[in-house]
């Protein structure tokens, strides 16, 4: 199994990175303009895309909530079959005046994508904007 591992640092509290990352207003923000996320352990995130002319539509499964540390969600659903029992764990870590946020997408049963990363990279942009700036590029 092959994962992808990205972090960035953000000049915010762990409470406001927690936030962004379990709150549907916080992930409208940064991630998915459109997405439909639960706000509670056990509850469902549906996020709607439309890349290259074409939607994308996935499902997660939130599993972990830990208040200004981090979030857990695996992938229930997929147009892309190869996503589906993948987890995406997210760490928020002090690092004196800002945080850490880290991103692990496990569980790929080939090599992770490298578009994946890709996105994943520009999303942890967006994540940064948003949380200093005001203003995320969700898609």
């Amino acid at each position: 199994m092959s994962s992808i591992k990205d972090e960035i640092r953000i000049q915010a509290t762990p409470g406001k990175a927690y936030e962004a990352l379990t709150r549907q207003a916080g992930y409208r923000s940064w991630w998915n303009a459109v997405g439909e996320v639960a706000e509670n352990i056990g509850g469902e995130a549906r996020l709607h895309f439309v890349k290259d002319g074409h939607p994308v539509n996935m499902t997660f499964r939130i599993e972990e909530m830990t208040a200004n540390e981090g979030v857990r969600w695996t992938c229930v659903a997929h147009d892309m079959p190869s996503w589906v029992g993948t987890s995406l764990t997210w760490r928020i870590k002090q690092s004196g005046d800002a945080v850490v946020v880290s991103l692990d997408h496990s569980g790929w049963k080939d090599a992770a994508p490298e578009p994946v990363a890709q996105g994943w990279r520009h999303f942890l942009g967006s994540m940064k904007s948003y949380l200093e700036a005001g203003t995320g590029q969700p898609w």
